[in-house]
Parts: structure tokens; C-alpha cells; sequence
């Protein structure tokens, strides 16, 4: 079995989903708790969710995750492509939970222009500090040096890192070729494009996958209605909420902060009414955050305020209209399938790298879902993840 921690919903899935494109069943747990059960996963991802949590307690859930994981013949430590996020803590406690001596760190991602040279993480030829990555709202980066971001106070020191650099997909099939696969002392620790690399290693399934059984729930078809929800405020979402306008998608917007917690709540129960009434009439509708940058909506009681939660709440209220999901940003994606009550998603594979779909599991029902992270995309990304969905053969997913 291959395992795969990861601190967001976003970088579980882009671990787990290049093996499923090699035709590996992978499938990505939401709570700690559902490792303690068997699995027959090829490709078992967890997410953890320490994004926003503290390094202490993300370095603790880490810990605990490798430790269930350990016996693992390989276990990936996905980190993001922009070097966002608890790196150095969450990989020191993967490392001791684990048992492991070292840490093997190749964060390129060069489908998407996130290169390693030097020591430096680059995007489309400039260092991370220069680029918009530095003025995120809720995890601004700073430096560029990844050797900085894995190390720090409760980072891992630098005898236990192997930091490689990487431009070229190419590169990164070198990197895990001359290490070798099979290596209990090692933690891999990388973005989509080491897991894609070692993905292309282990190759297809020696057997092939038994043909798709139609006796059975769970079904996955086509959806009739499909919510595209679009939490991520980083620029590249914006060209690709356009498309879907110009396309003739309704896009329905989280209004600003009106200033008063009992305003905010009334804004979005109006705001469900309209979310409402655009999925009885059309196919597909996008939901989206329209709050400025640098401006958090006030509290209200009962009720976070934070845009990823709202826009989530919503999509909880008419989840009834609404069978298929298109999802950006990691903390987005999560807030939503909470809402949803979702058990684990399991993975079909990718409508382009860095960009999985597949079916996500429900109490009652299964729902054809695609995501990518907030930073990810082309202008018609979007529309492609659509396009996938509702082009879905109605069958049954491959059984783990």
C-alpha cells in the first residue's frame, strides 16, 4: 500500500490522484479515526487538516497518522507546490510517528511552473517571495529557500533532509529512479509532481482492474445539476469564474460585509434564495466569494463568518438541488464535504495534473466531484472540470 498525509483536502487528493490515473484504486480518508479500520486501497491518502491549525497540533496529528501508517512500504508527505502551510512540523512528526531517518523533499510541481533551483521554490521563472503567493491573505510566503520553510523551531533538522531540485518532470522521475522505491528508513516530501513521478514508477497495476459491476450501489452517473464552488481568492479563479459566465453559467456571489453579525446572517439566507432558484433552472451554477482582499466579515453568533464556511453553508441548504461538485481551494473543498456528512471520496482520476475528480461518498448517496487547488488552472480549468463530470459513464465506481 501507498500512503499519503497531506493538511488539505486539495493536496490528499493530488497525491492520491496520479495513481489513480496509472488505474490504482485510491481512496482519501477525512478523519484520523477510519485508519484504525482495514483498507484495500492501492493508495490510501489521509487528510489531516492542519492548514490553519497551530505547528504544535499539526505537528501532533502528523504523529499520529505516520504512526497508523508506518508499516507502509511508501509513504508520501504531500506538501503544497508554494511551500504554504506547516512543512517543517508536520514532516518532523510524520518522520518520528513513522519511525523514519529521512526525509527525501522534491516540492516541484512543473505541469504547473513551480520549480525547485538551487534550493529555491520558483513559479514561472520568479522566486515565491516576488509573486502573489507573498501577499496571501491567510499564509503569506516569505522566502523561497526551502531548506528555511522545513526547517524553524519545530522543523526538521538539516542532517534529515535531502532537498533536491527539480524543473523538469524528468527530473523528478531521476530523482525517485536513483533512490529507489522501496525504502523503509525514507518519507517522501513532495507536491503533485513527486507523487505523479513516483506514480510513473510503480506503473500500472499488475493485474488489470476487473470490468465496472452494474449489480450493486454505489452508482456513479453523470449529474444533472452541478455546483462549481469557488472559495480560493486568488487571481487565477477569477478568469476562469469569467469563462463560466461567458458561457452562460449563473454565478451567484457572496455580497461584502454588510458591518452587523444579524445583517450577514439575513444577507445569506436572501443569498440561498437566489442560490436556490438558478438550480431549479439550470444545468450547472456557480457559487462563488466576492470578499475583498484583506476585509474578514464580522462574527455572528452561531455562525462563522469566514467566506469558505459561508459558501459552504449554502451549498449545504440546497445540497438537495445539486449531485455534482466542482470545488477550488483546499479549505473550501473541506467546509463543504463537512457539510455534506461525507464518509471518504474515491478517485477516478485526473482532468488535468494537479486537477482529480471522482466520486465522493455520502450517507445515502454518491456524487461525482472535481477540485483543484485556489492557485491552479487555466482560464477554462473550470469548464474542463464540468465537462468531465457530466460526461460520466453511469456505472459503478472501481471497488478498493
Amino acid at each position: 500500500m501507498i500512503a499519503i498525509l497531506a493538511d488539505d483536502l486539495t493536496s490528499a487528493l493530488d497525491g492520491a490522484a496520479p495513481f489513480a490515473a496509472c488505474g490504482r484504486s485510491a481512496r482519501v480518508l477525512l478523519h484520523p479515526n477510519a485508519l484504525a479500520g482495514p483498507h484495500s486501497s492501492d493508495v490510501l491518502a489521509i487528510d489531516l487538516d492542519t492548514r490553519f491549525v497551530s505547528p504544535l497540533r499539526a505537528q501532533a496529528r502528523f504523529r499520529h497518522a505516520a504512526q497508523a501508517l508506518r508499516h507502509a512500504p511508501v509513504l508520501l508527505k504531500t506538501i503544497d507546490s508554494t511551500l504554504r502551510g506547516h512543512l517543517g512540523a508536520e514532516t518532523c512528526g510524520a518522520l518520528d510517528g513513522a519511525g523514519r531517518q529521512q526525509a527525501l523533499v522534491a516540492p516541484a510541481f512543473p505541469a504547473a511552473g513551480r520549480t525547485t533551483q538551487q534550493g529555491r521554490q520558483w513559479l514561472h521563472g520568479m522566486p515565491l517571495e516576488q509573486t502573489v503567493f507573498a501577499s496571501d491573505q491567510r499564509t503569506p510566503i516569505t522566502s523561497s529557500v526551502v531548506m528555511a520553510r522545513m526547517g524553524g523551531p519545530r522543523g526538521v533538522p538539516a542532517q534529515r533532509l535531502r532537498i533536491h531540485d527539480a524543473t523538469t518532470d524528468a527530473d523528478l522521475d531521476a530523482v525517485v529512479a536513483t533512490t529507489g522505491l522501496r525504502r523503509p528508513d525514507l518519507l517522501w516530501v513532495g507536491s503533485p509532481g513527486l507523487a505523479s513521478a513516483l506514480a510513473r514508477a510503480h506503473g500500472a497495476p499488475p493485474c488489470p482492474a476487473p470490468p465496472a459491476r452494474h449489480t450493486s450501489p454505489p452508482h456513479l452517473g453523470r449529474p444533472r445539476c452541478t455546483l462549481v464552488v469557488v472559495g480560493s481568492l486568488h487571481p487565477a479563479n477569477g478568469g476562469q469564474v469569467g469563462e463560466l459566465q461567458r458561457a452562460g453559467i449563473p454565478v451567484v456571489r457572496l455580497p461584502p460585509p454588510p458591518g452587523e453579525p444579524g445583517l450577514a446572517m439575513a444577507a445569506l439566507q436572501a443569498l440561498q434564495n437566489v442560490l436556490t432558484q438558478a438550480l431549479a433552472t439550470h444545468p450547472v451554477v456557480c457559487l462563488t466569494s466576492a470578499t475583498p482582499p484583506g476585509h474578514t466579515p464580522p462574527p455572528a453568533p452561531g455562525f462563522s463568518a469566514q467566506p469558505a464556511q459561508q459558501l459552504a453553508w449554502l451549498a449545504g441548504q440546497c445540497a438537495a438541488q445539486w449531485d455534482g461538485l466542482v470545488a477550488t481551494g483546499g479549505d473550501t473543498a473541506r467546509r463543504v464535504i463537512e457539510v455534506l456528512q461525507a464518509t471518504h471520496l474515491d478517485l477516478l482520476g485526473e482532468v488535468a495534473p494537479g486537477v482529480p475528480y471522482g466520486a465522493l461518498q455520502l450517507p445515502t448517496r454518491t456524487l461525482a466531484f472535481a477540485t483543484k487547488a485556489g492557485g491552479f488552472g487555466q482560464p477554462d480549468t473550470l469548464r474542463r472540470c464540468i465537462e468531465q463530470l457530466h460526461t460520466l459513464p453511469t456505472t459503478e465506481i472501481p471497488s478498493p
